[in-house]
């Protein structure tokens, strides 16, 4: 839940796909190109905000710690995401911690050169304002869904989700799927028990759906599972 489309049909990319390529290089003079391993802190929570990324490629996990020292995920952001902005803009701390989960490339904007940006370049204030907008957008879908949404569906949408990221909607054959994060992480991102959880994984693979393998989940045939139709077709449709 909560992983942001990566192509937005009314934002420019470039022939790769990948907006901050051409969009924002164009737009702010980007050089600051940067590739992170994973378990890479980008930002951490409380800090004052001192600079906003794009992710170009890679996946990116946003935790919270709470008073009570208890640390919660929040959610994953992918390509096309902007890291930052939320809290740089009204001069807030950083809400949450970033880290890369996986292999990240990201380019970075001081916080004074995109402030700058958004006040004098209409047309990137325009493009910042449309990924904000669709990250709102997604997020009400998402906590509608864990309202609304079985457990095993919410399991099924991320899995889609992946396979989307990943294979670019290819789901003709068998795919493998990287789970990138830790048993514990995904149920607290789905809003499910890591107990209940591993039963909904079990009770798929004992039906066929997944299988387990080295640490990858395998989907002999993707379109078995539900959230491949229905809501994710209309998902697909205003991409």
């Amino acid at each position: 839940m909560g992983i942001i489309p990566s192509r937005f049909p009314d934002v420019p990319h470039d022939g790769s796909g990948l907006p901050c390529q051409g969009q924002l290089k164009q737009l702010v003079s980007c050089k600051t190109f940067r590739v992170l391993p994973p378990q890479q802190v980008i930002f951490s929570q409380g800090e004052s905000p001192h600079t906003v990324c794009l992710i170009c490629s890679g996946l990116v996990k946003l935790t919270r710690t709470q008073s009570d020292g208890k640390r919660a995920i929040i959610g994953l952001r992918k390509t096309g995401w902007l890291l930052g902005a939320a809290a740089l803009l009204p001069g807030l701390p950083y809400a949450s911690t970033a880290e890369t989960v996986q292999r990240s490339k990201l380019c970075f904007v001081s916080g004074d050169r995109f402030r700058n940006e958004m006040k004098t370049n209409a047309s990137f204030s325009k493009w910042v304002s449309m990924i904000m907008s669709r990250g709102i957008y997604s997020s009400v879908i998402s906590i509608s869904e864990k309202g609304a949404l079985s457990g095993r569906r919410r399991l099924e949408k991320f899995l889609w989700e992946m396979i989307q990221a990943k294979n670019n909607c290819n789901t003709g054959k068998a795919l493998k799927v990287p789970i990138p994060l830790r048993l514990w992480e995904l149920a607290q991102l789905l809003g499910l028990t890591p107990e209940y959880l591993s039963r909904l994984i079990n009770k798929m693979e004992k039906e066929g759906v997944i299988l387990r393998k080295n640490g990858w989940l395998i989907l002999p045939e993707p379109k078995r599972l539900s959230y491949s139709g229905g809501v994710a077709s209309e998902i697909s449709k205003s991409k």
